[in-house]
C-alpha cells in the first residue's frame, strides 16, 4: 500500500526596502520577511495591511535590481525596492 504525505510548505525570506515617499507603515526603511514559497510579488504586497488593495497596482517593485511584474514568484534571497510612481507637471 503506498503512503501519500502533504506537500511541506516551506518558507523563504526575502529582504524589503521601503524607497522614496512610500509609506513604510510599522516596518522598518529595510526588513527582511519570511514568506510562503511561490508567494507573487502581488499576494506579498496583500499582506502588507497598512496599503490599501486599491493602491497596490501604483506600487513599481524592484527585484534584484530590475523592474518586475507583481505577478513574479519570489523566491529565497530576493531583495526587493517598494515604490510609489510619481507623476506631475
Amino acid at each position: 500500500m503506498l503512503k501519500f504525505t502533504q506537500r511541506k510548505e516551506y518558507k523563504v525570506k526575502i529582504t524589503v526596502e521601503f524607497v522614496g515617499a512610500i509609506n513604510t507603515g510599522s516596518y522598518e526603511k529595510k526588513q527582511d520577511f519570511e514568506i510562503e514559497e511561490k508567494t507573487t510579488v502581488e499576494n506579498f504586497l496583500k499582506t502588507l495591511e497598512h496599503f490599501h488593495e486599491s493602491h497596490i497596482p501604483y506600487i513599481q517593485v524592484l527585484c534584484n535590481g530590475k523592474r518586475c511584474a507583481h505577478t513574479k514568484k519570489l523566491k529565497s534571497g530576493d531583495y526587493l525596492e517598494l515604490m510609489l510612481m510619481v507623476g506631475g507637471g
